[in-house]
């Protein structure tokens, strides 16, 4: 018998052994992580946005799949901080909003998941977003004004330099010739190509060497929440 024949099938067949174990063992372990049933995950929500604002921010997601979806969490400050909504899903797409309220300034990861009424949970989702406060507005300053000046007829002229790109106007209080208090609330101008221009102010039925109060309006991000404000500035007009 030359032993040579049966050389290369006895090998086949040790590696054949130890694959049939190999897999006994998979189907094994799979058993063992799937005894207590298929593990379901809702779907997730889409389109992730937040607003920021004044000590709050706005979550904001779409569901688009899913219709066994029934609830919506939010989870912040490394989870410590949550807020839940009850969902009520349509045949197309939902828009779901979280107002987080009493939050404190700076920059949150916010983690989302979504619940079907049997308690199974998404895949998280998470978006960062921002929180502005006090830090925030104590930064701010008024727009520089190039010059101020009684042009007669009881008028008095104030030209503001460009603006910074987050200041969106400004608030001007003066009273008037007659004793009334004007409020006059500009939007900052912009040229042809979207920047900042300069912008001129007349303040009408103003007495010569009469003053005016002015601040600034700003937004730190477009899609801010709120309008922040500076302090009042007073100036005089000879």
């Amino acid at each position: 018998m030359n032993l040579k024949q049966y050389h290369i099938p006895l090998f086949l067949l040790v590696v054949l052994s130890g694959f049939i174990l190999s897999c006994s063992k998979m189907d094994s372990t799979y058993r063992d992580f799937i005894k207590d049933g298929e593990i379901i995950y809702p779907g997730k929500p889409e389109s992730l946005q937040t607003f920021p604002g004044n000590n709050r921010v706005e979550v904001s997601m779409l569901l688009t799949s899913d219709p066994k979806i029934t609830s919506v969490k939010v989870f912040w400050n490394n989870g410590v901080d949550s807020a839940v909504k009850a969902v009520q899903r349509t045949s197309g797409v939902d828009t779901v909003r979280f107002l987080l309220t009493s939050i404190a300034e700076g920059t949150y990861t916010f983690d989302i998941y979504t619940y079907d009424k049997d308690g199974h949970r998404s895949v998280k989702s998470d978006i960062i977003g921002n929180v502005f406060g006090e830090r925030y507005v104590s930064s701010l300053y008024n727009r520089t004004l190039s010059s101020t000046s009684y042009i007669g007829g009881s008028k008095a002229r104030l030209i503001w330099v460009e603006a910074a790109e987050q200041m969106i106007g400004q608030e001007i209080q003066y009273t008037d010739s007659l004793g009334v208090l004007q409020t006059l609330v500009e939007p900052r101008s912009l040229k042809p190509d979207g920047t900042p221009a300069k912008d001129t102010t007349i303040l009408a039925a103003f007495e010569k060497g009469g003053s005016f109060n002015f601040r600034t309006l700003f937004k730190p991000d477009p899609a801010s929440l709120d309008t922040f404000y500076s302090d009042f500035e007073t100036r005089i007009i000879q």
